[in-house]
């Protein structure tokens, strides 16, 4: 999975949604107590991890695993309304060495999630360029389109993101354009660095700059 040499420039943003209003409970969300197992291999070596998430009590979870003989933890907003997902297992720099998307809060088609990397001797946030914890959203339903995608231009593995809104959500689904930015990142020793950030208006999703597609990051 090893992947050197950054060619083109990328950006990163963080963003953080408000979810104040009521959400659908995803359907695999573990209840309050129940352990989710997840496989990671967090440190690189080649022989994944076993990753033991809980939620510890309302609005609280907590992220765990063993790694080269010791035991990290870390606690994370939970969404005391649904219970907690699985971490899904990421590499977002293509290093080998495993990052943890964790759901944090759920609401109007929106999940967001805070992103969690094995430092060397603990599990930490990723930072953004502002060295505050970085969270990505996805969904938005017609209102707004946001995600994530992976891609590897220059052979390095960069991180992208994509916030925006509709246009005129009075329109047919089909005819739905959005307004907002995509920003490309390169993720490095737990920090997240910006290297372009393109604006753009009126675009509709099947436009490669709204383009997302979480499954390319794992």
């Amino acid at each position: 999975m090893n992947r050197k040499g950054i060619v083109r420039k990328a950006t990163l943003t963080a963003f953080a949604v408000a979810l104040g209003f009521a959400g659908t409970a995803p359907a695999l969300a573990a209840s309050a107590g129940t352990p989710i197992h997840t496989t990671a291999d967090l440190n690189g070596d080649g022989t994944p991890e076993d990753v033991v998430s809980w939620q510890a009590g309302r609005g609280d979870q907590v992220v765990s695993a063993i790694v080269n003989g010791r035991r990290t933890s870390i606690h994370l907003p939970a969404d005391g309304r649904v219970g907690i997902l699985p971490p899904r297992v990421a590499d977002l720099n293509g290093d080998g060495r495993a990052e943890l998307l964790v759901a944090t809060s759920f609401g109007a088609d929106t999940t967001t999630f805070s992103v969690l990397h094995f430092d060397g001797r603990k599990l930490s946030r990723v930072v953004g360029a502002d060295h505050r914890p970085f969270s990505v959203a996805e969904g938005g339903g017609t209102a707004a389109h946001l995600g994530y995608m992976c891609m590897a231009p220059g052979g390095d593995r960069l991180f992208v993101t994509v916030v925006s809104s509709a246009d005129d959500v009075a329109l047919p689904a089909d005819e739905i354009t959005y307004t907002g930015t995509r920003t490309i990142y390169a993720l490095r020793d737990g920090a997240l660095r910006v290297l372009e950030e393109d604006a753009f208006a009126g675009r509709p999703t099947s436009d490669t700059i709204t383009m997302v597609y979480a499954p390319s990051c794992v």
